[in-house]
């Protein structure tokens, strides 16, 4: 949903998947646990069996139907491998399965509603939502340089797009602290490709291994994966190594903007 007044019904749609290394998720209760367990015995999955997919233990997954909090990126990976929606997942909101079913960055999108009807697929008309649900994010007028540098030339805020307030609670500092962005260049391809939209949380800037951020170089903003080093130096590295090596910086020189969270998918937080 984008709009200018904030009140037009126009979807955003977009998809999520998700690796890496992420902070815990917030999934509830002992319902999670038991939609869990549901889903798994439904795929006749052992819990040694999707510990293996997901890439944790057996006792990790005993104890997330106990009602354990799995990181972000287990969630994601999670719900792709039980073939269910990260909505229905946590909050039991939604359906169980099918393509439909993966719309984690908590936006509403008409493209993610469709429905078998004699062999053609039908778009049913969607109720108005109730955009009390839901977050604003500004999009703002700037490219982020994944390549060889793209001019920040502006901050105007171009756009609003809605996501749901659950959404948001679960990986953001706060709703206010969080733009969206362009991305320019492909030194980050394949993890984020050239065009693609990023929301950064403008709230995290303490550097953490294996996750993404914004940084600023006078009048231009670059997005790299940051790595601590021993002696307060920092490696900064590009997805597309090939093309583009790893360098090492001093920690205290990075103007850190702020952590990229989400693009096509859930990055780690």
């Amino acid at each position: 949903m984008k709009n200018n007044e904030k009140n037009s019904q126009e979807p955003y749609p977009a998809g999520s998947k998700g690796s890496g290394h992420g902070a815990g998720t917030s999934t509830g209760n002992q319902e999670f646990g038991d939609r869990l367990k549901m889903s798994r015995e439904k795929l006749g999955l052992s819990q040694a069996g999707l510990g293996k997919k997901i890439g944790v233990t057996t006792t990790t997954v005993q104890n997330y139907e106990y009602g354990g909090s799995p990181k972000g990126d287990v969630l994601v990976r999670m719900a792709e491998v039980l073939g269910c929606s990260l909505d229905w997942l946590l909050l039991g909101q939604g359906t169980h399965g099918g393509a439909l079913a993966v719309e984690g960055d908590g936006t509403f999108s008409a493209e993610g509603v469709v429905g078998r009807n004699g062999g053609e697929f039908t778009v049913p008309v969607l109720e108005e939502p109730n955009t009390d649900n839901y977050n604003w994010v500004p999009m703002v007028e700037a490219e982020l340089s994944a390549g060889g540098g793209s001019l920040m030339a502006s901050e105007r805020i171009r756009d609003y797009y809605a996501f749901r307030k659950r959404f948001i609670a679960n990986i953001a500092t706060s709703p206010k602290n969080l733009v969206l962005m362009r991305v320019s260049g492909d030194s980050m391809d394949p993890e984020i490709r050239n065009g693609a939209t990023v929301m950064i949380d403008l709230g995290r800037r303490k550097i953490k291994n294996n996750c993404i951020f914004a940084l600023g170089f006078e009048d231009t903003i670059i997005i790299k994966e940051l790595e601590r080093l021993p002696e307060g130096r920092v490696r900064i590295i590009s997805k597309n190594r090939d093309e583009y090596p790893a360098y090492e910086a001093e920690a205290n020189s990075l103007r850190i903007i702020g952590q990229v969270i989400w693009g096509d998918r859930l990055y780690p937080i």
